[in-house]
Parts: structure tokens; C-alpha cells; sequence
């Protein structure tokens, strides 16, 4: 698995507990990443940006939010926007979602074809716990990892479901996983924070 580290208990856009390890994760994908261009699905303030992708080769932000700062970025929904530009312009995808990645995950396969030999990123924040707790799951989860009926106590299955659809993305994505950083919160709602290099 790599470097694993507990984190926050909150639901803000970067609590202060999970603020250090996201940074972590993300300076570790861009480390392995030559010509770094980063796309940033779920952009918010830009706390990110100025710890670590502001260090790319290329960025490009998108949020419902509009935000006054120097960053390029879309304001509007992440999910429109991938369905309408190149993404094959971009080698790294931070999809930290405050639940489920996993629509953009789905979008970003059907569209970005890898090379061969080329290295991509993926940063990927899943905040599915208590929704599978409680029997359900998205249906983008559902899609990517073939699980058709969700039932109650999956909470108790987070991982095995989350590795299944690690290596389902390697495979819609046609392309190796290489190295897996994850860090986890503390609270309750059991967010993962996963980075992916294929």
C-alpha cells in the first residue's frame, strides 16, 4: 500500500488534520509524475494549488465557485466540463470530491487515452463510508466495481470494495497500477484519500 497516515474528523473544503497528509499525497503522485499537468476537478479555494500544484507544469482548476486568484479554471460542474475539453492535455486528475469520485472516474476512462509508457496520476478522495453503512452505494461505484446490490453493514467492506475499484480503473484506464499512497480520517464518516500511479 505505501504511506498511510489517520487524518481529520470534519466536512470542510481541507480540514486542518487532513491538510498536511492531502498535501503529502499529492507531492508524492507529482513527484513520480514528469511534465506535470494537473487537473483539478474539485478546485475549491486553491489550498491546494499553493502547497503543491502550483509546483506542475500545467494547471488547470474547476469549481462551482468562482474564485478571484491568478489560477486557470472552469467555474462550472467538473463532470460537464470532461465531457467537453481534451483530456489528454492532462497526466494528473485530483478527483477530492467530499463524497463519491467515482462519475468522473467513469468519465475521465471512457475519454483519456493512455500511451504507451506514459506515467498518470490520480488523487482520489471517497467518502462512500455511510452510504455503504447504510446499504446503499453510488451507482458510478456500483458501475465501476460491478457490485449491483449494495447491502446493509458494506461499511464493514470499505476496503475490499475500494481496492476492487482501484483495480477496475486500472483496467477501464488499460494501463498498470504502479503505486497506491493512502491516508484515511479518523471521524466516523472513514474518508479515504487514495493516489494512483499508473
Amino acid at each position: 500500500m505505501g504511506w498511510a497516515k489517520t487524518i481529520g474528523k470534519k466536512k470542510v473544503n481541507n480540514h486542518l488534520l487532513s491538510k498536511a497528509s492531502k498535501k503529502e499525497l499529492r507531492r508524492l503522485v507529482l513527484e513520480k509524475i514528469g511534465n506535470a499537468r494537473v487537473f483539478d476537478a474539485f478546485a475549491g479555494s486553491g489550498q491546494m494549488y499553493k502547497a503543491v500544484w502550483s509546483k506542475a507544469d500545467y494547471y488547470v482548476g474547476c469549481d462551482l465557485k468562482w474564485y478571484k486568484d491568478k489560477r486557470l479554471a472552469f467555474v462550472a460542474d467538473n463532470r460537464r466540463v470532461m465531457r467537453a475539453i481534451d483530456l489528454n492535455d492532462f497526466n494528473i486528475f485530483d478527483l477530492d470530491a467530499y463524497g463519491s469520485p467515482w462519475e468522473q472516474v467513469l468519465i475521465l476512462a471512457a475519454r483519456r487515452q493512455i500511451s504507451q509508457g506514459e506515467m498518470f496520476g490520480l488523487i482520489l478522495t471517497d467518502g462512500s463510508n455511510l452510504n455503504l453503512r447504510l446499504g446503499g452505494m453510488p451507482k458510478a461505484l456500483q458501475q465501476v466495481t460491478g457490485f449491483t446490490k449494495p447491502t446493509a453493514g458494506g461499511g464493514k467492506m470499505q476496503d475490499e470494495i475500494l481496492d476492487r475499484a482501484v483495480l477496475r480503473t486500472a483496467q477501464l484506464l488499460n494501463c498498470d497500477l504502479l503505486h497506491r499512497f493512502e491516508a484515511k480520517g479518523k471521524s466516523g464518516a472513514k474518508v479515504k484519500y487514495i493516489g494512483l500511479i499508473f
